[in-house]
């Protein structure tokens, strides 16, 4: 495994924590302020608007899971693709998410943020 793969894997380990356990304060410091997070039903989040709706508990993530993740450095940039297991609680509802992510984590000022996700359904069965 490349140095960049092992930092992207810290990466992604790192937000799943932290999204797991609703740590808002974690994930701000890993996401950047100009991202856009998509989610597989289309949902558009900025930063604030995902931290918050972690925050208020509107999304919780119960169990979550990241793999296969392939990375491809890009410049000042690592794109990750991978799949998304997890179940949420939305709106006090749960749901099942299983899903294909693209990621770009971008590093500014030595420390590397995610700037944007975007997730797609994956086809049940």
């Amino acid at each position: 495994m490349s140095a960049a793969d092992e930092e992207l894997h810290a990466l992604e380990a790192r937000r799943r924590d932290a999204m797991l356990a609703g740590d808002v304060l974690a994930l701000g410091e890993l996401l950047a302020p100009e991202l856009r997070y998509v989610h597989s039903t289309g949902t558009v989040d900025s930063r604030d608007s995902l931290l918050h709706k972690l925050a208020a508990g509107a999304i919780a993530y119960r169990e979550l899971e990241l793999a296969p993740l392939t990375v491809t450095p890009c410049g000042d940039a690592l794109i990750v693709a991978g799949e998304m297991r997890a179940q949420v609680l939305r709106g006090g509802e749960p749901r099942q998410v299983c899903s294909s992510y693209l990621a770009v984590w971008r590093r500014q000022d030595r420390r590397w943020q995610l700037a944007a996700c975007q997730g797609t359904a994956l086809p049940a069965g």
